[in-house]
């Protein structure tokens, strides 16, 4: 990927979370795999079109697209709610310890 195409990629995100605080409706903002995966979603879009298949995405069921055409779109509103939906730990320790009580449940 050129330079030119990351930054035209780090504006189509600057600008969609411009309109995201500006205040519209986060339904409205729909954007590409390549600017949600790494920049907002920590997998690649690779790992991202895998997921579309499986559902999975990073051991969990993956964030919700939308499909115009031949083009699959993620709206920011789904994009925070994946994101939120994760679960957070204050250390690696705790992490372990639930990760490990979830499995052995």
């Amino acid at each position: 990927m050129s330079i030119n195409d990351q930054r035209d990629i780090d504006k189509e995100l600057t600008d969609a979370l411009a309109r995201a605080k500006a205040g519209v409706d986060l339904t409205m903002i729909e954007l590409p795999d390549v600017v949600v995966f790494p920049r907002l979603i920590p997998a690649m879009p690779a790992t991202a079109r895998k997921a579309r298949s499986t559902g999975i995405l990073l051991g969990r069921p993956g964030p919700k697209f939308v499909k115009r055409g031949h083009h699959v779109r993620y709206r920011l509103s789904d994009v925070y709610a994946w994101l939120e939906s994760s679960e957070s730990y204050s250390s690696t320790a705790e992490a372990s310890m639930r990760t490990a009580t979830s499995i052995a449940s």
